[in-house]
C-alpha cells in the first residue's frame, strides 16, 4: 500500500513539473529542454529565443494557457529553411506570424524589448482577455489579435504601423486607446461591444473600415492636439456613432461611405478638407445638420500647396447624403462647389424653406435632388445654367416650387431642360394669400373672407391653388390640403420662427383632460377652449400621440359646431398629426370655456400606457382681424382605468383653474408649467398639464 502511494505521488509530481515549466533557454534549443510538451499549460522562458523555438511552441504545446516571455531576447533566424509557411528569414525582437494562433492562452507577457508582433500571432486566442503591448513595439502586423477575447487594449505611442484587422472580431473588446501612428484598415471591424475609444495626439489617420460594425460605439474621444490627414472609406459605416468632433483635425479627405449608416445628428467638417467621398454621409436617419468646408487660406508652405492658395470642397460626390431624410441642406452648399454628383441628395425629404445653390455650380448629376419633396423654394446664383443629368428632380412637385435666379438669367433657366419645369414668378408664393411671406392657417381665413365679399385684399395669383384661373371654394379646400400635406412653404416649427416678430402670444388655451386608455380601446377626447382674451375664427395645431395610438377622427362639437375639422399625418414625423379647424362662413368659436372639438383615438392591442402623453403643440388661433395668435402647448397624461374611473365625455364645464409649481392659483395660465383643474357641472373634475 505504501509503495502504491509513493508511486502515485511521484506520478503527480512528474505531471505538475511537466505542466508548469520555467526554462532558461538558448536560441534554437527549446525543444531539447522540454520532455513532455503536450502537457505544458504554463511556460516561463528567459534567455534567448528564435523562430524555431516559437515553431516548437506552435506545433507541440496544444494545452498552453499561460506564457511569460518578459525575460526573453528574441534573436534573428536566417538559416534558409521555411518555418511558418514559406517564410525563411525572421527578424530579431519579432514574435513570428501565427506563433500562438488559436491557442488556449488566458495570460501572456511579452518581451520588454519587443518591436514586432507578427501576422495573426495571437489571432483566435478565444480565452485571451488582456495583454500589455510594450512601449518598444513599432509594428503590429495584420490580424495580430483578431478574434481574441480581449476586453481592453492600449496601443503605445511607439507603434508606427498597424496592419489590417489587428483587433477585428474581438466581440468582448469594450475599450481601446490608440496613442500612435495610424488606426489600420479594419482595425476594430465587428467589435460589437466597443464603446470607449481614445485617439491619442500623434494618430494621423483612420484606415478603411476601422470601426465598421461597432454598433455600441457612440463617441470617439480625440485628443485636442491630434491632427489627421484622412479618414478612409467605410471607417465608421454601420456603427453606433452619435458624436465626433473632426472640425479641428486638419483633415484633407473623408473617404467613400466613411460615416454612412450611423446615428450622427450633426457633423462639422474642417475648411481644409477637399475630398468628401461617395456616400460619405448616406443613410443617416437622424442627421439634421452638416457644415461643409468653405474657402480657406492654407499656409503649409511647400508641404501641401503654396502659401495663401485658397482650397475648398469642389465636388459633392454621388450618394453623399442619399437617404438622410431629416437633413436640412438649405444653406449647406458653399461657394466653390462646382458639381453635385448622382443621387447626392436623393430622398432628403425634410421640409426645407429655401434650397440654395451657389454661383460656382456648373453641374447636377442624375437624380441629384430626386425625392426632395419638402423643398419649398430653390434659389440659384449661377449666372450660366448648370448642365444636368437625367431626372434631377424626379418626384419633386416642380410647378409648385418657385425657382429664384439672377434677374438677368431668368430667361435662360425658363428655356433650359428640367429647369423650365419650376415656377418662375417670384412675385408671389402659391398659397400666401395675405402676402406676408409664409403660408399659414390665417391665409385660409383671408381667402374665405374674400369669397364672402370682405374688404381684405388678397393676391389672386397666390390664391389660385388649383390653377384653373378662378378663385372658388375649391381653392379653400386646396389650401387646407396644402397645409395638411406639408407642402406649404414652412413646417409649423419653422413657421413659428419666421413669424416670431409678427405673431401675438395669447393666454387663451386649449384644455384637454387626462385620458384613460387601455390596449384595444377606442376613446373620445373632448378639447375645450378657454379664450378670455379674444374671439377666434380658426385654429391649427399638431397632435402628438404616443406609440401604439392612432387618430381616427376629428370633429367640431358645441362651440365648434359650425367649424369643419381636417387632419393628416405629418410627413417624416412619427405619430404626429396636423389638425385644422375652419368655418366656411367665418363663424367664431362661440362663448367661452367650452368644448370645440372631439378627437377619436384607438389603442393597439399591445399599447403600453406607462409614461404616455398626448400633446397639442404649435397651437395657433386666427383672430377676427386674421392675425395669428400663438398659444401654449397642452400635455395630457394617459393612464389605464377601471370601469369606475371612466367618465362620460358629454359634460358641461363649470370652471377652469390654473395652479403653478409654487402652488399659486389663478383663472388664467401662469408662465411655465400649469396644472389645469377642470370642474364640471356635476361636481366631477379632471386635471391636465399645460406648458406655457
Amino acid at each position: 500500500m505504501r509503495k502504491l502511494f509513493f508511486m502515485l505521488l511521484v506520478a503527480a509530481i512528474t505531471t505538475l513539473t511537466g505542466s508548469a515549466l520555467t526554462i532558461n533557454n538558448t536560441a534554437g534549443h527549446l525543444a531539447q529542454s522540454v520532455s513532455n510538451p503536450e502537457s505544458v499549460t504554463s511556460l516561463v522562458v528567459t534567455g534567448t529565443m528564435d523562430a524555431s523555438d516559437f515553431v516548437f511552441i506552435t506545433n507541440s504545446m496544444p494545452e498552453l494557457t499561460s506564457v511569460n516571455l518578459s525575460g526573453v531576447t528574441i534573436v534573428s533566424y536566417d538559416k534558409g529553411n521555411a518555418l511558418y509557411g514559406t517564410v525563411t528569414n525572421y527578424y530579431a525582437n519579432e514574435i513570428p506570424r501565427t506563433a500562438f494562433f488559436g491557442k488556449k492562452l488566458t495570460s501572456v507577457t511579452l518581451p520588454a524589448g519587443l518591436e514586432t508582433i507578427g501576422y495573426a500571432a495571437f489571432a483566435g486566442c478565444y480565452q485571451l482577455r488582456s495583454v500589455t503591448i510594450p512601449a518598444s513595439v513599432v509594428v503590429i502586423d495584420d490580424y495580430a489579435f483578431a478574434g481574441s477575447a480581449l476586453t481592453s487594449v492600449v496601443v503605445p505611442q511607439s507603434v508606427l504601423i498597424m496592419g489590417k484587422g489587428v483587433f477585428s472580431r474581438c466581440e468582448s473588446l469594450a475599450s481601446a486607446t490608440v496613442n500612435g501612428g495610424y488606426i489600420g484598415d479594419f482595425a476594430f471591424l465587428g467589435d460589437i461591444s466597443l464603446n470607449n475609444v481614445v485617439v491619442g495626439p500623434t494618430v494621423n489617420m483612420i484606415g478603411r473600415g476601422a470601426f465598421n460594425g461597432c454598433t455600441q460605439l457612440s463617441t470617439l474621444n480625440i485628443d485636442p492636439a491630434c491632427r489627421m490627414t484622412r479618414i478612409d472609406e467605410e471607417a465608421f459605416i454601420n456603427s453606433g456613432l452619435q458624436n465626433i468632433d473632426i472640425q479641428s483635425l486638419g483633415l484633407g479627405t473623408v473617404g467613400d461611405w466613411a460615416f454612412a449608416q450611423t446615428k450622427l445628428s450633426h457633423l462639422q467638417l474642417a475648411d481644409e478638407m477637399t475630398v468628401l467621398g461617395e456616400g460619405a454621409l448616406a443613410h443617416n436617419p437622424l442627421l439634421t445638420t452638416v457644415v461643409l468646408p468653405g474657402l480657406a487660406q492654407h499656409n503649409h508652405g511647400g508641404r501641401f500647396n503654396a502659401p495663401g492658395v485658397q482650397r475648398t470642397l469642389e465636388q459633392i460626390n454621388a450618394y453623399t447624403f442619399a437617404g438622410d431624410s431629416q437633413l436640412q441642406p438649405g444653406n449647406m452648399i458653399q461657394e466653390g462647389v462646382k458639381s453635385i454628383g448622382d443621387f447626392a441628395f436623393y430622398n432628403v425629404s425634410a421640409n426645407i424653406d429655401t434650397m440654395r445653390l451657389p454661383a460656382s455650380i456648373t453641374y447636377l448629376g442624375e437624380r441629384a435632388m430626386a425625392g426632395m419633396i419638402g423643398m419649398q423654394v430653390l434659389k440659384i446664383d449661377a449666372p450660366e445654367v448648370p448642365a444636368l443629368g437625367a431626372d434631377v428632380w424626379v418626384g419633386v412637385n416642380q410647378p409648385r416650387i418657385p425657382l429664384i435666379t439672377l434677374e438677368e438669367s431668368t430667361d435662360l433657366y425658363k428655356a433650359a431642360d428640367q429647369w423650365m419645369n419650376f415656377f418662375f414668378d417670384s412675385g408671389f408664393i402659391l398659397g400666401d394669400v395675405n402676402g406676408d411671406g409664409v403660408v399659414a392657417i390665417n391665409d385660409v381665413t383671408y381667402l374665405i373672407d374674400y369669397l364672402l365679399g370682405g374688404d381684405f385684399t388678397v393676391d389672386l395669383r397666390a390664391a389660385d391653388l388649383n390653377g384653373d384661373g378662378n378663385i372658388t371654394i375649391a381653392d379653400v379646400t386646396g389650401l387646407i390640403d396644402f397645409l395638411l400635406s406639408g407642402s406649404s412653404r414652412s413646417s409649423m416649427q419653422n413657421l413659428r420662427l419666421k413669424l416670431r416678430s409678427r405673431i401675438t402670444a395669447t393666454n387663451d388655451v386649449l384644455v384637454m383632460p387626462s385620458i384613460a386608455l387601455r390596449p384595444g380601446d377606442t376613446r373620445t377626447i373632448e378639447v375645450a377652449l378657454d379664450n378670455s382674451e379674444n374671439d377666434y375664427l380658426a385654429l391649427q395645431c399638431s397632435l402628438v400621440l404616443p406609440q401604439g395610438v392612432k387618430l381616427l377622427k376629428v370633429e367640431g362639437i358645441e362651440r365648434g359646431m359650425n367649424h369643419q375639422f381636417s387632419h393628416a399625418l405629418q410627413t417624416g414625423e412619427e405619430n404626429v398629426y396636423t389638425v385644422i379647424g375652419t368655418s366656411t362662413d367665418l363663424s367664431k368659436f362661440a362663448g367661452n370655456e367650452g368644448n370645440v372639438m372631439r378627437l377619436t383615438i384607438c389603442a393597439d392591442d399591445d399599447f403600453n400606457a406607462e409614461g404616455a402623453e398626448v400633446v397639442l403643440s404649435d397651437v395657433m388661433f386666427v383672430n377676427l382681424e386674421h392675425g395669428l395668435c400663438l398659444s401654449s402647448n397642452v400635455v395630457s397624461t394617459v393612464n389605464t382605468y377601471t370601469g369606475v374611473d371612466q367618465i362620460s365625455s358629454d359634460k358641461e364645464i363649470a370652471n377652469i383653474r390654473y395652479i403653478n409649481v409654487a402652488g399659486q392659483e389663478s383663472e388664467t395660465p401662469f408662465d411655465g408649467l400649469n396644472i389645469v383643474i377642470t370642474t364640471y357641472v356635476d361636481g366631477t373634475t379632471t386635471t391636465a398639464k399645460v406648458l406655457r
